[in-house]
């Protein structure tokens, strides 16, 4: 039996939903929104639904003859771009608490562009640090704080004292 991209793809969509609708419940509660019609878990429910419905349906729907092979879908694909950002986002992750957002934000972008293809430094440059400021400053606007890590405070430029 052969599977085609298409079924492929909802196949992992269904299981995605199965496992998002199982994790719904674990989202908690304000004291009293238990019986409210809209709740914190409402959206998440519905979408799981929504989800799993539509990629059933892809499932049990006959099979598209222009899909092709699942082994034709994942041939020619650049599988170096892959793992790079990939890496990049490990590394993203291991280093936002030590760096902090600022720096560590600004190192993913400039590698994930340099990686997508963007050779021009003053671009890698200005786009990262700028994307980074403005989302960073974007939080701070809202009540959102995130610590510059702990590469500012090594240096003596801010303070544990709070």
């Amino acid at each position: 039996m052969s599977i085609n991209r298409d079924k492929f793809g909802a196949l992992l969509f269904l299981c995605l939903a199965l496992i998002y609708g199982f994790y719904v419940d674990d989202i908690p509660l304000l004291f009293g929104d238990e019986d409210a019609p809209f709740n914190a878990r409402t959206l998440p429910n519905a979408l799981a639904w929504l989800l799993g419905v539509v990629s059933f349906i892809q499932l049990i729907l006959p099979t598209n003859r222009e899909a092709g092979s699942l082994e034709h879908a994942f041939r020619g694909l650049k599988w170096k771009r892959v793992v790079i950002l990939a890496a990049l986002m490990v590394f993203y992750g291991l280093t936002i608490r030590q760096l902090g957002f600022p720096i560590s934000t600004s190192l993913f972008l400039m590698g994930g562009f340099y990686t997508l293809g963007e050779r021009r430094p003053l671009v890698l440059i200005l786009t990262a640090v700028g994307v980074t400021l403005a989302f960073w400053g974007l939080l701070y606007a809202m009540g959102i704080y995130l610590t510059p890590g702990d590469f500012f405070y090594y240096l003596g430029w801010m303070s544990n004292d709070a």
